[in-house]
């Protein structure tokens, strides 16, 4: 008896898992920046089409995960704790700043 399983990863799946990636590195960014555990934040990015994709389509996650009260496209406001950092082969310039 054989089976056969399918290891590819469909679209959504990997949508997801960037979400969680863009979060663990916000999460990251917000304890480096010297945030409280209940500060709300403002989260900036800039990155390519897919990354404005992923921050649109799980835009209710991201923030529920991080405290974001807004999510910005653009470059970080001055004062923000910003970084470029590439995930799963994505550019991705991201800012936090306490609200």
């Amino acid at each position: 008896m054989s089976v056969a399983v399918d290891t590819g990863i469909s679209p959504e799946l990997a949508g997801e898992g960037m979400a969680r990636e863009l979060v663990h590195r916000l999460q990251t960014m917000r304890k480096s920046a010297g945030f409280e555990i209940a500060d709300y934040i403002i989260t900036y990015y800039e990155g390519d089409e897919y990354i404005q994709q992923i921050m649109q389509e799980f835009a209710d996650y991201i923030q529920q995960e991080t405290l974001s009260r807004q999510l910005i496209r653009g470059v970080p406001e001055q004062g923000a704790f910003s970084e470029n950092v590439k995930l799963l082969g994505h550019p991705v310039h991201i800012g936090v700043k306490k609200e």
